[in-house]
């Protein structure tokens, strides 16, 4: 379920105190009388709410606007970031498999964390960059876990399961934003990262678990 942004709880309560003034005002003749006998105090809260309400409104209009603008940036980012962290889960999955380097495995998980860390603020701002910069957090905290378990030579049964889980919800969570791209774009970002199961992937994501904190 996507959050609801501030604002809109702000306009709802200013809604229902206008609703609930106008019920006032039509069934409680002893309201209605102290309206009458407060006319300036009337005028002014009454003035002062539509100006709250119409204000909230455009500054939302204002912000969908702005976030519409942006799509292909964070898209963009979105697809980089994705497109890094597979290639840390790859490079760490070799590591831990004794076929790869485990310093070049943490290099690139430092890379993918560096690359979240500078989008973040962007990717903050819409309900499905912000699904997806959460999946990612939790795809980096899962691979510093397997880098750091697996020091000292030991395997957890479970670690496999873990990131391919967690890469699997960073996979899946990328494709709506990559619907924003044109072909060429999406080619040059995500190509070589690209799977058959992505298409399904972006029509049927997994359910999330709990969000990360922010």
């Amino acid at each position: 379920m996507s959050k609801r942004h501030p604002q809109e709880w702000i306009a709802a309560a200013v809604l229902t105190v206008v609703l609930a003034l106008i019920a006032l005002d039509v069934v409680d003749h002893a309201f209605n009388t102290w309206f009458d006998r407060h006319s300036f105090a009337t005028d002014a809260v009454s003035t002062l709410l539509g100006l709250a309400v119409a204000g909230l409104v455009v500054d939302r209009i204002s912000a969908r606007r702005r976030l519409r603008d942006r799509a292909q940036v964070m898209a963009a980012q979105g697809a980089m970031i994705a497109a890094q962290a597979l290639r840390a889960t790859q490079a760490v999955t070799s590591a831990l498999d004794g076929s790869g380097d485990r310093d070049s495995a943490a290099d690139e998980l430092r890379t993918f964390m560096t690359m979240m860390l500078t989008a973040a603020p962007a990717l903050m701002d819409a309900p499905q960059t912000r699904e997806f910069l959460e999946r990612s957090q939790h795809l980096a905290a899962e691979l510093a876990r397997a880098l750091g378990v697996t020091r000292s030579g030991d395997r957890p049964d479970d670690i496999d399961q873990r990131l391919n889980d967690a890469a699997g919800q960073v996979r899946a969570t990328v494709q709506p934003l990559l619907q924003t791209l044109d072909v060429d774009q999406q080619s040059d970002l995500w190509g070589p990262a690209r799977q058959p199961s992505d298409d399904a992937a972006a029509d049927n994501p997994p359910a999330a678990d709990a969000p990360q904190a922010q």
